[in-house]
C-alpha cells in the first residue's frame, strides 16, 4: 500500500493515500428520520459506494498540548425580518502544538468540516468563510469540497466500468451495438439486458442501469491525473480549476450530482467490488458517523436526526433547499430538473435511472480543508482554524438547531492533551451539548459578524477527555427564532450569495 506522510484531522491526524482499497461490509439503514406528509418513515437507506482515497494515520512526532474549541451561535448577517434563517455557528479550533524533536517538522494538515461552509459576502468574489493561522500569521488553505469528492468518485467509477467493458469481448460488442443502434435500438438494448441477467446473473434493476449507461452520451471521459505521490487534495485543487465537480455527468446532471455519483458507483461495484468502497468509510476512518444524528434537546441522548417536510416543499426540491439550507433531499426524492435541456431519449434514461437506483438517504456532506505548517525544533506554536456554517435543523419536538464536530482524530495522535470546549449562545436560548457543560458566566457579545447588535450571551464550558466520535451542540429552535426576530435585519445582499453558501450540502 502506497502511503505518504502528512497530518490531518479535526485535531490533526495523519492521512494516508491508499492505491488499493479492500472491500468493506457496511451496515444499511436510514441516517436520519425523514417525516414525509404521507407518513413514509419506513424506507431503509442503501449506502452508495464510493472510492475514498483518504485514510487517517497516526502522528508520532508532534505533541498537542491542548485544544481550545469554541462554538458561538450568531444571527445570519444576511437575514431579513420576513425570512427566518438558522443560526450561523462560528467555530474556532485552536491547537497548542509542541515539536519536542531536534529538527524542524513541516506537515500538511487537513481539517474535515461536516456539512457546508458559509460563504462570506464581504468580498467581491464570494469565498468560504475559513481562516487558518499559525501564531496569528495567516496560512494559505484550500477547500476540497464534497462536490469534488463526488467528481473523483465518478472519475474512478467510469474508468472501472469502461475498463471492464473493453476487457470483455461479448460485453464490448453488446454495449457497442446499443451505442450505434438507431432503428434497431430497442433490440440492441434488450440483447444487452438479457446478457447481463442470464449470463452474468445481474438483477433486472442493475441490468436496466447498465443499459442506460451504454445508451447515454457522457462525452469524452473527463479524467484528471492522480499523482499517487501527492496528497489527494493536490489533485483536488487541480480538479477545482478544471471543473471536476461537473465532469462525467452529461444528461445525469438533471438528476443531481449525488444521484449521478451513486449511479456510477453502483455500476462500478458490479464489475469490481474491491474498487467500490462506501462513502461511510471516509467517516468511519475518522471516527465520525455518516448518518445524520442529533443530540436530543430534552434528554441529551444522541439519536437519528428528524426532519419534517411539507407537501409544498416536496413539490419543489429547490424550495426544500431554501427552507432547510442544510438539507439536500435529492437522494430520497426522485427529482428530475424540469428546466434541463434533455432530448426525449435522455429524459427517459434519467427516469429509468431514478426508478432503478436503490433508495439512498442524504448523508451529512464533508469538506476537507488543507493547509501546511512548519514547526521549528523545540518550539511550541498555536495553530488555529476558524470557520462559519449554518446550524442544521432537527424538527423533533422541541425543535432545535445543531452543530456536529468530529473529535475522533485527536485519538490518532500519540500525545494529545485535553479539549477545552466553550459554547456561547444568547442568554434566553436553551443549549444542550452531547457532553455535560456548566454555565457560570454571561457576556455582552456581538450577535453577528457585522457587530450590528449586542446581547447578553451565556457561556457554557466543558472538558472533553474522550477523544472519539463526534461532538453535538444544540440550541432550542423556538427561543432562537424569537431572539433572532428581535434583532435588526442585516444588509441587503443578493440571494444568489446566500445560495452559494449551501453548495455541497
Amino acid at each position: 500500500m502506497n502511503r505518504f506522510n502528512m497530518a490531518i484531522g479535526v485535531a490533526g491526524c495523519c492521512l494516508g493515500l491508499a492505491a488499493m482499497f479492500g472491500n468493506r461490509a457496511m451496515g444499511n439503514g436510514g441516517p436520519f428520520v425523514l417525516k414525509y406528509p404521507s407518513g413514509d418513515t419506513g424506507a431503509r437507506g442503501v449506502l452508495a459506494r464510493l472510492d475514498p482515497s483518504l485514510k487517517p494515520d497516526r502522528e508520532e512526532r508532534l505533541r498537542v498540548v491542548k485544544e481550545d474549541l469554541s462554538v458561538a451561535f450568531e444571527a445570519d448577517m444576511l437575514r431579513r425580518l420576513d425570512n427566518a434563517m438558522p443560526p450561523v455557528a462560528a467555530v474556532k479550533a485552536e491547537y497548542t502544538i509542541e515539536n519536542p524533536t531536534g529538527e524542524a517538522v513541516t506537515v500538511d494538515f487537513g481539517f474535515p468540516i461536516l456539512r457546508g461552509i458559509y460563504v462570506s459576502p464581504r468580498s467581491m468574489m464570494p469565498r468560504p468563510d475559513v481562516t487558518v493561522t499559525l501564531d496569528r500569521q495567516a496560512l494559505n488553505s484550500t477547500v476540497l469540497s464534497n462536490s469534488v469528492i463526488y467528481g473523483l468518485i465518478r472519475q474512478q467509477a467510469r474508468a472501472t466500468i469502461d475498463k471492464a467493458v473493453d476487457g470483455d469481448e461479448e460485453l464490448r460488442r453488446l454495449v457497442g451495438a446499443v451505442r450505434k443502434a438507431d432503428a434497431e435500438r430497442e433490440p440492441a438494448r434488450q440483447a444487452l439486458r438479457s446478457h447481463l441477467v442470464e449470463s452474468r446473473g445481474w438483477n433486472e434493476r442493475d441490468a436496466a442501469l447498465m443499459v442506460e449507461y451504454a445508451g447515454l452520451d457522457f462525452g469524452w471521459i473527463r479524467s484528471f491525473p492522480m499523482d499517487r505521490t501527492k496528497p489527494v487534495w493536490f489533485a483536488g485543487a487541480e480538479a477545482n480549476d478544471l471543473q471536476l465537480p461537473n465532469a462525467n455527468l452529461g444528461a445525469l446532471s438533471a438528476i443531481g450530482e449525488q444521484k449521478a455519483t451513486q449511479y456510477f458507483a453502483q455500476l462500478a461495484g458490479k464489475f469490481e467490488p474491491k474498487a467500490a468502497a462506501s462513502y461511510e468509510a471516509i467517516f468511519q476512518a475518522w471516527g465520525g458517523d455518516v448518518r445524520e444524528r442529533s443530540v436530543d434537546l430534552d434528554s441529551g441522548q444522541i439519536r437519528p436526526r428528524e426532519i419534517s417536510v411539507s407537501d409544498e416543499s416536496l413539490k419543489d426540491p429547490r424550495r426544500v433547499r431554501g427552507t432547510y439550507p442544510d438539507l439536500t433531499i435529492y437522494a430520497r426524492v426522485d427529482y428530475l430538473d424540469p428546466e434541463a435541456k434533455l432530448s426525449e431519449a435522455e429524459a427517459a434514461a434519467c427516469k429509468t435511472v431514478l426508478k432503478n437506483l436503490p433508495v439512498v438517504f442524504t448523508f451529512a456532506p464533508m469538506n476537507l480543508l488543507h493547509y501546511q505548517a512548519t514547526f521549528p525544533a523545540g518550539t511550541t506554536k498555536v495553530l488555529a482554524v476558524s470557520y462559519r456554517q449554518y446550524a442544521y435543523k432537527d424538527t423533533r419536538s422541541p425543535a432545535s438547531y445543531q452543530l456536529a464536530y468530529v473529535v475522533h482524530p485527536a485519538s490518532l495522535w500519540k500525545d494529545f492533551g485535553p479539549i477545552h470546549l466553550e459554547v456561547a449562545a444568547p442568554e434566553a436560548v436553551r443549549v444542550r451539548a452531547s457532553v455535560p457543560c456548566t454555565s457560570d458566566e454571561v457576556q455582552q457579545r456581538a450577535c453577528n459578524a457585522f457587530n450590528q447588535n449586542k446581547a447578553p450571551y451565556s457561556i457554557y464550558r466543558a472538558v472533553l477527555h474522550d477523544k472519539t466520535g463526534e461532538l453535538y451542540v444544540a440550541v432550542d429552535g423556538a427561543s432562537w427564532e424569537t431572539f433572532a426576530a428581535s434583532l435588526s435585519p442585516g444588509p441587503a445582499t443578493p440571494p444568489s450569495t446566500v445560495a452559494l453558501s449551501q453548495k455541497g450540502k
